[in-house]
């Protein structure tokens, strides 16, 4: 009898185990998003009309955090944990403020005219 029950005991602290660890669900840190319009320097062009990639990078102190390469013209859309982060591109850098579950909008147009 002992022995049924030990075994009996192992049974249930196994289940207990499996059944706490099914509750466990990961936590993710909240996001903020940065949107906007980026514009390659209008004196570069493409020979075939094409419009030219435009690259922008997150930084958080020296690290990249994120970046994102779209067509001249068109949105970027990223999606980063609060914080001040530093935006750069072909026109420099730009400092921006990310909070949580809000939007910031950035722009970078052609100032190449």
């Amino acid at each position: 009898m002992t022995s049924t029950v030990r075994k009996l005991g192992s049974v249930a602290m196994v289940v207990t185990a499996l059944t706490l660890g099914a509750c466990v669900r990961s936590i993710a840190r909240p996001t903020g998003v940065v949107t906007g319009i980026v514009d390659a320097c209008q004196g570069l062009a493409l020979p075939t009309g094409e419009s030219l990639p435009v690259k922008v990078s997150f930084y958080s102190g020296s690290g990249l955090v994120a970046s994102e390469t779209v067509r001249s013209g068109a949105k970027y859309r990223l999606s980063v944990t609060p914080g001040s982060y530093r935006v750069t591109g072909w026109w420099g850098s730009r400092l921006v403020i990310v909070r949580a579950r809000h939007t910031v909008s950035t722009d970078f147009w052609n100032v190449c005219i």
